[in-house]
């Protein structure tokens, strides 16, 4: 299964194989092309399509930097049903996914998309809603949902990760996306290193719980964030080939998704902190860094954790029990006092899978004493050093630290105890929260960048 190892996106279109780890892997997209000046090759992915209507997609931003030359390709042959959005902060929510929806009818054979992140998560829901086949036209290597099959939307003010499709067929064309804004050329490698954390948290949850890991799915991933940790310092030259590694494995880490099945190979305790910050903009109506900065400012407050683990004592955390004052009345009111009005909907969805009581939380403290060497020797002692993690962002230009979100010092305490509580998912902060040392950690990491 090596040679898998060496295969390039464009190599890995339309691979379907059996792996080791129980599953058969495909990959159902169409075609990925990756290069300079190659927007015409947009009209050889349309071949299927011929006599038919497109819906074209983009926004004011994306149609001045690719869009409107796509525009042109795709009117020499067909109708095209347009929207471009106006809004320069637009959101994944009900209201752009509304507008796309008025937009769609019998006569549409494909969508064509020109953009990056929101545009792509709202075109993916799309296609999947509809079975109408989209296209993507990247223009900025900002992160890594070209080729995924989930679509992270904005729900009554929460973000839920939605099931998607892959898209039909994938255009990078480099001449675009080096010109791209720097805080999305370093959104695309934040994305990307932010893999550290995803993985840890995925092997953490087999270890622990059994969860279902596929090795060479992981390895693959790794390759990726290599590839981009040994291209970041092109970055800030805009250098091509710097831009193309960044690229292709934002691509291969979204083909991960898909062959899993799950976003687990690609998003842990360092996405939910984006999301959270997202939410919190919504909520309190100011705007956030994108995705991708947030989740390299994620990346590093993981980070700064694991490098804590290492110095427990696990057998004093363990005699300290500090996890049998766990309450459930606490646990409502920081997320409450995060969240305000759409507390209730994260407790209703996440409380299920929280362990209430004495004996369960006893037994769950217990296992992970038991895991613990294991969890250091497979996870923690794996993981970059925060050092090494912010001269790396530096080399390439992102010099973007956790105060960098201008969050007053309170909300940031409570988004990264609650983080975690947006989705049913077993991670670092969860281990922290079952031996009971989840606060303390949590208040060291606040007071390292609040003090």
């Amino acid at each position: 299964m090596n040679e898998l190892l060496l295969k390039s996106p464009e190599e890995m279109a339309g691979l379907q194989f059996s792996c080791s780890c129980g599953k058969n892997h495909s990959i159902d997209i169409k075609g990925v092309r990756i290069g300079s000046n190659i927007l015409s090759d947009i009209s050889d992915s349309l071949k299927d399509f011929e006599k038919g209507t497109l819906l074209f997609i983009a926004d004011r931003n994306t149609y001045e930097a690719g869009g409107r030359e796509v525009e042109s390709i795709l009117s020499q042959d067909f109708k095209l049903e347009k929207v471009i959005f106006s809004n320069p902060h637009l959101h994944p929510d009900e209201e752009a996914l509304g507008q796309l929806q008025g937009a769609v009818n019998s006569t549409i054979k494909a969508i064509v998309v020109v953009g990056s992140g929101t545009l792509n998560d709202l075109a993916r829901y799309l296609s999947h809603e509809t079975k109408i086949p989209y296209i993507v036209v990247c223009t900025a290597p900002s992160m890594d949902g070209y080729a995924s099959m989930v679509s992270p939307l904005i729900t009554k003010g929460v973000k839920v990760t939605y099931d998607a499709v892959y898209p039909y067929s994938i255009i990078a064309d480099l001449s675009i996306m080096k010109e791209a804004p720097f805080n999305m050329l370093h959104a695309g490698l934040g994305d990307i290193v932010g893999k550290y954390s995803a993985l840890a948290d995925w092997k953490i949850a087999n270890i622990l719980h059994g969860e279902y890991y596929c090795e060479i799915t992981a390895q693959l991933v790794e390759k990726a964030v290599q590839q981009c940790v040994d291209s970041a310092s092109g970055i800030m030259a805009r250098n091509p080939e710097s831009i193309r590694s960044i690229i292709e494995g934002l691509i291969l880490s979204g083909m991960c998704i898909g062959m899993t099945g799950s976003s687990r190979p690609a998003s842990g305790e360092e996405h939910l902190l984006s999301h959270t910050w997202e939410m919190l903009g919504l909520i309190r109506k100011q705007e956030t860094h994108l995705h991708g900065n947030q989740v390299g400012i994620g990346t590093e407050i993981i980070l700064h954790i694991y490098q804590h683990l290492l110095t427990l004592d696990i057998d004093k955390v363990y005699a300290d029990g500090k996890f049998r004052s766990f309450t459930r009345e606490k646990w409502e009111q920081n997320i409450k006092n995060l969240f305000g009005n759409v507390a209730s909907q994260i407790i209703q969805k996440k409380a299920p899978y929280i362990n209430f009581t004495a004996a369960k939380r006893e037994k769950a403290a217990q296992h992970i004493v038991k895991k613990w060497d294991e969890l250091k020797t497979n996870v923690f002692l794996t993981m970059p050093t925060p050092i090494s993690y912010c001269k790396m962002m530096e080399q390439a230009g992102s010099k973007l630290t956790p105060l960098d979100l201008k969050l007053d010092r309170e909300s940031f305490r409570l988004s990264l105890l609650t983080a975690k509580e947006i989705r049913q998912r077993f991670g670092v902060m969860q281990i922290l929260e079952d031996l009971g040392i989840l606060e303390e950690t949590v208040e060291r990491i606040t007071d390292f960048y609040y003090s």
